[in-house]
């Protein structure tokens, strides 16, 4: 059984290695990115310049900008998920309770009905009348 369990975390750590050469990858892209984009840019935003930043700076800051946005958007989908499962657990919880309420009353009723039918007359005890 400890073979399953050394496998689980021989992949965990494949998975990790993995990670951190494409984060590697990633960041020597990066840098020879910026070695043929470094022309100054101006930006300008409002009342506020910045002179002279490198260009891929602007690109590289935009797309961490959008990273960042899109996991704020991730996050609130994630959230919004989270709440919309957890009204429709809370619905079948009361559903449950509801579906288990009737199946107890349905029970008393059956109990109710051998009662009375203990009690009653049989139908050849009844006097049978003719309309004439």
């Amino acid at each position: 059984m400890n073979q399953p369990q050394s496998t689980v975390g021989q992949r965990k750590k494949v998975i990790k290695i993995c990670w951190y050469y494409l984060l590697q990858l990633f960041g020597v892209a990066i840098a020879y990115f910026g070695m043929q984009n470094i022309s100054p840019v101006t930006i300008r935003l409002n009342d506020y310049v910045w002179n002279d930043v490198p260009l891929y700076l602007v690109i590289v800051g935009s797309l961490f900008v959008g990273l960042f946005m899109a996991w704020i958007l991730y996050f609130a989908r994630s959230v919004s998920s989270t709440l919309t499962i957890y009204g429709k657990d809370r619905a079948m919880k009361k559903a449950k309770h509801t579906v288990a309420g009737l199946e107890q009353r349905v029970h008393e009723l059956e109990v109710e009905k051998a009662g009375l039918k203990s009690t009653l007359p049989s139908p050849s005890e009844i006097p049978h009348h003719t309309l004439s």
